[in-house]
């Protein structure tokens, strides 16, 4: 009897371990050079480089690369099998572009519809220099005439 409970036990045991051992198999064999989530060294890096550069739609400034959001998750696979199809960046982030607009983008292109967006800030500092050069002329020809004023 109780040599059954010790074959039944090491028989379990021999199970377990193979059923582990298949599971960490399979497990790595997403892992593997031509698995389906891994790409080519040579598109890795570019994969990197767009998924970072790339906004997620529903997050709040975070790249698709990190977002935890579903729709993050399915822009990576689609970024994924463009670069396997041999999309160029260009064609991929114009892609995102027309899917999302320009909010896809953190480097929108320089275009009519950007011009403000890529030199709004210069202008709006240009202006503020001007205005403060103009206050601090006003203040100054304000205290000329009132000391002239008052000997």
């Amino acid at each position: 009897m109780i040599r059954r409970a010790c074959l039944l036990l090491l028989a379990l045991a021999v199970a377990t371990s193979a059923a582990a051992a298949s599971a960490g198999t399979a497990g790595n064999a997403g892992n593997a050079e031509s698995g389906p989530g891994v790409l080519p060294p040579r598109l890795e890096a570019r994969y990197q480089a767009l998924t970072s550069e790339l906004r997620c739609p529903v997050c709040q400034n975070e790249p698709i690369a990190t977002s935890q959001a579903q729709i993050a998750g399915a822009l990576r696979e689609i970024v994924r099998k463009k670069l396997l199809a041999g999309e160029t960046d260009r064609q991929i982030k114009q892609y995102m572009i027309s899917r999302y607009g320009l909010f896809a983008v953190y480097k929108p292109p320089l275009e009519r519809g950007t011009f403000l967006l890529w030199f709004g800030p210069f202008i709006l500092l240009i202006i503020g220099i001007a205005v403060a050069a103009l206050a601090i002329r006003r203040r100054r020809r304000s205290l000329i005439d009132s000391e002239a004023g008052n000997p």
